[in-house]
């Protein structure tokens, strides 16, 4: 799986970033979570927002989905926000031939360095390019705190990005060369390792010389040409990359062909304004469908600017992703998918291991039941021979018990057995040697197809058996037909192994006879009685059956409960990972609300704000509210309707709520009017008002509205998935963009032009300059020299710099003109050098270059005021002209409607979760909702609890009860912050009323005076 961008796919990159980047500001900086690595970049505009993912020496693309921040950001962020949080990004640039990217912040001020060789890095540069902060400390390179960076200089930065170098063009005797160049190294290699060979000593693993293949050495003469785009290549043209370079020596026209091919699809993907990029997927092996989602069927694995080359037996199984537009977004839609779908693949996986663990466990539980019914069938099948066979069982058991009731020694008795075995007796042919005397028991052979008297003859027939084999024998057949049983067929074994050992030279049987069953008899019961003990034996183990299966089942069913709970709690963890990030409505940067009737009420954060909405969106026929507060609320009236009393009420309780009467509990009223009685420009001298402030035309056409109550509430509303498309909301936001006139740096540059160049501070300053240009050192030297050069034909083109320095410095006293004359030509003689050492002398330089430096100052002073001066009425020029105009920015209101939903139906597709802070009577059809009053609880704490309480409420997993919380309800309010909805909230201080709950906000204080009452009484 390709992890790490290419220097193709950097050069790609680094273009499209720069062109979307640049004059941006940077936000705010993140970790993200789960890496040290990684760092999420956030840089905005008004009206637009654009997130970056770093991974250090990986790669670096746009991303449009949300990354997991953690709590606290790690020492190095803390030091890139310190010095870049604000600033605005100046510059992006690549370094030439290198895989270095460089952002250039506050014209210079910081560099933010990003490496994407070895390891990688992020560094933090100064203006000096001294490295303030590193990601990482490389040794090697010297990229340390406080040393310089010397990877690039300022010529970075003087240019725009380097053009693209011509097409190189190749030949056969260059590629003759290299491969030329390549036999003769392998040729030297080859000699000395040969040397090298003979003095190794014995033991020793002799060295290989390996050839490069016809890939690495085309790669290595020329590095510029992609690896991939060079593999792809030699596929198309049949060629194996990973073939030794020295059998294309006679191929040298083929080679030609693939750099020429390779070199002209290089230029063209650089060169390409209109991009695509391609996904290469393969199938993904344990995918089911009937259990997993679709998403996880194809297993991404590379991505590429060009298409990939797939041979006729790999197709079946892999499949290519063509994706429209920026180089960006293939990169986020493969990094994106393997981050969502890694945890996904990971607990299939998991199911799968735990599906083969159960599977294994199944199937020992049915090999141990087996095993139980083998033992049945085993034991009753004893049992019957014994009872078939009781005569001859009684027989050998008689036989036994008389040679020890004689008190005969046990081995004696077993040789007594063996000889007469060999003798052909035909009990002693039953008996199995050796016995189990010790635990008064012995086996004997048993046929299960024939009668007792014709197991006599063919006993007599079949003589010559040796007893120690034939004991070996059934000692390992008995340990495998009756193990796990009981005691009593199982304890002679051990005994009847050692006494195997000491017997081997014995003769082997002729014949063996397969059919014979071993039974064990116990001396102390009779035949019959050796019988039910087996049969006892028989239903001891069918119990034990049933209960092994009985308890088998229970504990294979909890274990498969408790596996699919693990894997579905695991499987809904993984969701809340990465998540898109959502378009958000043109209003959401204000506070707003959907009245009852399907009214949007918007009302600005600040003055700025509320000059923003009227400029851009309000019309003739909407309304218009305030208060003795100076709160001004806004209703949009698209169709031109009148507007219900119910929502003139709740853009009232908006109104007084977000003003001073909440905190101070005022019951007051707020007032409206119609959009078209509302002024920016001052009535006197027709100027633009201060921001937020506005006048009506005619005080009379004023409506008074009730006391308004301060009930606020905070509910959740629903996006859902409509007919119309995602492009179109897309197209409305890029409408907003462009009206970006309310931005203060903006309006500054707009502002510029109206000073224009430093050409009046030239002019006020040129009477000074002229006399002293060739005394100081200044950069515009060769101006003035330029200047005095044109005055060659003037009348004082004779004077001298320091006869005007004297002239000057007497020129406000009276009476010395004609002094002045006399001097001139009393010292016209005097060349300018001795002239100036008799003034420095004197020291007349030092008191004129204090009074310049004065005048410089006052002048450079008196040019400041002139430029702000001018910069205001420049700003108020533009505000006037914006207000004015009657373009206003159009909107489908209707589309938001439609798509925001109080509550969910079963068939509705949520695409995400919209907050929102609004009068309670507003939100009387949300599903979740908590009234909010003024108390003196603090934001986050509140927020915290309503979130808590959200969570805790039951779900309907069948999602056929309206009323009752739904599960994916559950997992998007799950993915909500309290520090964002926090800035939803425009009131101060408050108390929520949670269903069930009482309010505990006093609580403590009622519960103190109660105690000190009650205390004060026993007192008393």
């Amino acid at each position: 799986m390709k992890q790490r961008i290419s220097s193709l796919d950097l050069q790609i990159l680094a273009g499209e970033l720069k062109n979307s980047l640049e004059s941006y500001r940077l936000n705010n900086i993140y970790n993200v979570s789960d890496s040290t690595r990684q760092f999420l970049l956030r840089f905005n505009k008004p009206d637009s927002k654009l997130n970056v993912i770093v991974d250090c020496g990986l790669r670096i693309h746009l991303t449009d989905f949300n990354r997991p921040i953690p709590p606290a950001p790690s020492g190095f962020v803390v030091k890139l926000r310190k010095h870049l949080k604000g600033k605005r990004l100046t510059a992006l640039r690549q370094v030439q031939n290198d895989r270095i990217l460089v952002l250039q912040f506050a014209d210079g001020l910081f560099y933010l360095v990003l490496e994407f060789f070895s390891a990688g890095n992020v560094i933090l540069l100064n203006e000096d390019r001294t490295i303030l902060s590193l990601q990482r400390i490389v040794h090697e390179h010297e990229n340390k705190v406080g040393e310089t960076y010397e990877m690039f200089d300022e010529s970075l930065f003087l240019k725009d990005i380097p053009a693209l170098q011509d097409k190189k063009v190749y030949t056969t005797s260059q590629v003759e060369e290299w491969l030329t160049e390549t036999r003769n190294k392998f040729s030297i290699a080859t000699s000395a390792l040969q040397e090298a060979n003979v003095s190794q000593k014995k033991g020793e693993k002799k060295k290989k010389i390996r050839v490069p293949s016809i890939h690495k050495l085309l790669l290595s003469k020329e590095p510029h040409l992609s690896s991939d785009l060079l593999s792809k290549n030699c596929k198309m043209l049949h060629l194996d990359p990973s073939t030794s370079a020295l059998e294309f020596e006679d191929k040298s026209q083929k080679l030609v062909e693939l750099l020429t091919m390779t070199e002209d699809e290089y230029h063209s993907l650089l060169t390409a304004k209109e991009r695509e990029g391609f996904i290469l997927a393969k199938k993904n092996e344990n995918y089911n469908s009937e259990r997993d989602n679709s998403d996880l069927e194809y297993v991404y694995e590379t991505f590429h600017p060009f298409r990939p080359y797939v041979d006729d037996k790999n197709s079946a199984n892999t499949h290519i992703i063509e994706i429209d537009g920026q180089y960006n977004k293939t990169l986020d839609n493969f990094f994106s998918t393997i981050e969502s779908s890694k945890y996904a693949l990971r607990i299939q996986a998991q199911e799968l291991q735990a599906k083969k663990k159960i599977e294994d466990a199944r199937l020992e539980n049915e090999r141990r039941i087996q095993a139980l019914v083998d033992v049945q069938a085993s034991n009753e099948e004893k049992g019957h021979l014994i009872i078939a066979n009781a005569d001859l069982v009684e027989e050998a058991k008689l036989a036994i018990q008389g040679l020890l009731d004689q008190q005969m020694d046990w081995n004696t008795i077993e040789k007594l057995i063996l000889s007469e075995q060999r003798k052909g007796n035909m009990i002693a042919q039953l008996i199995q040697l050796p016995l189990n005397l010790k635990e008064n028991k012995f086996t004997v052979r048993l046929t299960p197809t024939q009668e007792n008297d014709e197991n006599s003859d063919e006993s007599n027939s079949s003589s010559d058996v040796d007893s120690d084999s034939e004991s070996d024998n059934s000692s390992s057949s008995d340990e495998s037909s009756d193990s796990d049983v009981s005691d009593f067929e199982t304890d002679e074994g051990t005994e009847r192994k050692s006494r195997l050992k000491s017997r081997k030279g014995q003769k082997k049987p002729a014949t063996v006879d397969k059919n014979t069953v071993k039974v064990t008899i116990d001396l102390g019961l009779t035949a019959y009685a050796n019988a039910s003990e087996y049969f006892n034996i028989k239903k001891t183990s069918v119990e034990k059956q049933k209960r092994m299966e009985k308890n088998i089942e229970k504990a294979m069913k909890n274990i498969e409960e408790r596996v699919d709970k693990q894997l579905k709690k695991k499987l809904k963890d993984s969701h809340d990972v990465l998540k898109r990030i959502r378009t958000p409505y043109f209003f959401e940067k204000y506070n707003w609300f959907i009245s009852s009737e399907g009214f949007l009420v918007m009302m600005g954060k600040n003055g700025v704000e509320t000059d923003q909405i009227y400029s851009k969106f309000i019309e003739d026929n909407d309304i218009y509210m305030s208060n003795h507060f100076n709160t001004q609320v806004w209703i949009k009236n698209p169709d031109g309707k009148e507007v219900p009393p119910n929502t003139l009420m709740q853009a009232g309780i908006l109104c007084m709520s977000s003003s001073e009467a909440w905190s101070k509990k005022i019951a007051a009223s707020a007032w409206w009017c119609f959009a078209k009685n509302v002024s920016k420009f001052d009535d006197v001298d027709q100027s633009v008002l201060s921001p937020g402030v506005f006048r009506l035309k005619n005080e009379k056409d004023r409506n008074e509205l009730p006391a308004s109550q301060l009930v606020m509430g905070f509910g959740f509303m629903w996006k859902v998935k409509t007919a119309q498309s995602e492009s179109d909301h897309e197209d409305e936001t890029s409408a907003l963009d462009d009206d970006n006139s309310s931005d203060p740096e903006d309006i500054e540059e707009e502002a510029s032009p109206v000073v224009g160049t430093t050409e009046p501070v030239e002019e006020m300053l040129q009477t000074i300059d002229n006399d002293f240009s060739d005394l100081q050192v200044r950069d515009d030297a060769k101006v003035d020299d330029s200047e005095n050069e044109t005055d060659g034909e003037d009348v004082f083109d004779t004077q001298t710099i320091a006869t005007n320095m004297v002239e000057n410095m007497n020129r406000k006293v009276r009476g010395k003109k004609g002094k002045l004359k006399k001097m001139q030509k009393k010292y016209a003689d005097q060349d300018e050098t001795e002239r100036l050492l008799r003034l420095e002398a004197l020291g007349t330089l030092k008191g004129l270059e204090k009074q310049q430096l004065k005048e410089k100052e006052e002048i450079a002073k008196q040019q400041k005021r002139e430029y702000k001066k001018a910069k205001r009425e420049k700003q108020k020029e533009i505000q006037a002209l914006k207000f004015t105009r009657n373009e206003k920015v159009h909107v489908n209101y209707t589309k938001f409607l439609e798509e925001l939903k109080p509550t969910l139906e079963k068939d509705d597709e949520i695409i995400d979760v919209v907050p929102v802070f609004a009068p309670w009577p507003a939100l009387l059809k949300c599903k979740y909702k908590v009234k909010v009053q003024p108390g003196n609880a603090k934001k986050t704490k509140t927020m915290t609890e309503i979130l808590h309480h959200f969570m805790k409420r039951s779900v309907d997993p069948t999602e056929n009860d309206k009323e009752s919380d739904w599960p994916r309800e559950h997992e998007m309010i799950k993915s909500l912050k309290e520090q964002d909805l926090v800035l939803l909230i425009c009131v101060d201080k408050l108390k929520i009323s949670l269903p069930g709950q009482n309010d505990t906000s006093n609580k403590g204080k009622n519960t103190g005076k109660h105690n000190k009452s009650k205390s004060k009484g026993r007192k008393k």
